[in-house]
């Protein structure tokens, strides 16, 4: 369905709505998730007339313009390195490339339809369940409103996938989890109080061995967001403060995007874990790589300095043990302190970036 479908034909589609049971009051009903039954007549999103911001409020709309080089960094070098990012990209979002390739015309994803529908407010539940949290706010006492400890179905249908009859998981997404969470100032003030937390989770349904092949290559998407509790509303589009979303493919392994969007150094990070495929062919910028698939890869866009920069490591632990500690000090290995290992490409530091180029993105995080 296009975004604009979202105003017109939800209402006049839906399969079953199931109404909310919380009390409006949000002060004695307890997580009051139900069943969402949705049929889309497409789950593609697209601006349109109607609707002509649908995209800029998808994942990846800063981050896939946004690593564009410009000025004196605009290589054929460094543009090929960028091509290669953004058709990765593709593969798990289910984006249609602009004409240039430097914009998408269209996305396809169980995690982008989801924020769309959450932020028109036309189904029922969603809408309660936001206004729920919104009453525990103000009330100051913490709430949760979590699908999967409601047991409540969450599934969207494509009408036009289904009468085309496409494999199961083009037609139907259902989603695990839907989880707001309102965690109030707490005696010791924690800098993680005053927060709404939100969790997303969507896993492909299991098909015959005979299927399989014809399925999308989207397998699960799990993401987390925090919002500021005194930003937090229960109608239209709640921007967090910090988002992650991590996708996992049948063929090409998975990607993570973590934004940031407080402070003074805003940035999106994109980690590519890698399958057995190349990627990004490195060599063009003179890096050479002992595996030119690491299992690794950090393409970073900082967003008050309009920088990508890009760092790689291969067969790196997260963590390594601390270098200060004697290990002859403690009776079981376990318990030896460890550190975070600066050569594992998540925690290497700015002078270690394998190539970097100045960005193009000309929007307002910065």
């Amino acid at each position: 369905m296009r975004y604009s479908c979202l105003f017109t034909a939800i209402p006049l589609t839906v399969a079953a709505l199931a109404g909310c049971n919380s009390d409006s009051s949000g002060s004695t009903t307890l997580n009051p998730a139900n069943d969402v039954d949705l049929t889309f007549s497409t789950f593609d999103l697209a601006d349109t007339p109607q609707a002509p911001d649908t995209l800029s409020h998808t994942l990846f709309s800063d981050y896939y313009p946004g690593i564009e080089p410009t000025g004196i960094d605009n290589t054929p070098e460094n543009h090929q390195t960028a091509e290669e990012i953004r058709r990765h990209i593709d593969i798990f979002i289910g984006a249609t490339p602009a004409e240039d390739g430097k914009n998408y015309t269209e996305v396809r994803n169980p995690l982008d339809l989801i924020h769309q529908v959450i932020s028109v407010g036309q189904v029922d539940n969603f809408d309660a369940g936001r206004e729920y949290i919104s009453n525990r706010i103000a009330d100051s006492i913490a709430g949760t409103y979590n699908s999967r400890s409601a047991g409540a179905l969450i599934r969207f249908t494509d009408q036009e996938a289904s009468q085309n009859q496409e494999p199961l998981n083009n037609r139907e997404w259902y989603y695990q989890t839907l989880d707001w969470r309102y965690l109030p100032k707490g005696p010791d003030e924690s800098s993680l109080d005053e927060k709404v937390y939100r969790t997303i989770q969507y896993v492909a349904r299991s098909v015959d061995v005979s299927e399989q092949a014809r399925q999308p290559e989207l397998i699960s998407v799990l993401a987390g967001a925090r919002f500021s509790a005194g930003q937090f509303g229960s109608t239209g589009y709640n921007q967090p403060e910090l988002a992650t979303a991590d996708f996992v493919s049948r063929n090409h392994g998975g990607i993570e995007l973590r934004q940031e969007f407080v402070g003074a150094a805003q940035k999106d990070t994109l980690f590519i874990k890698n399958s057995e495929h190349p990627v990004l062919d490195l060599s063009r910028h003179g890096v050479v790589l002992d595996d030119t698939s690491p299992d690794c890869l950090r393409i970073e866009l900082n967003y008050a300095m309009n920088k990508v920069q890009i760092y790689t490591s291969n067969g790196e632990p997260s963590r390594i043990q601390d270098p200060d500690a004697n290990p002859e000090d403690y009776e079981n290995p376990e318990d030896i302190p460890t550190i975070s290992n600066p050569d594992y490409c998540v925690t290497q530091t700015e002078d270690r970036a394998k190539t970097e180029w100045t960005a193009a993105y000309s929007g307002n995080r910065g």
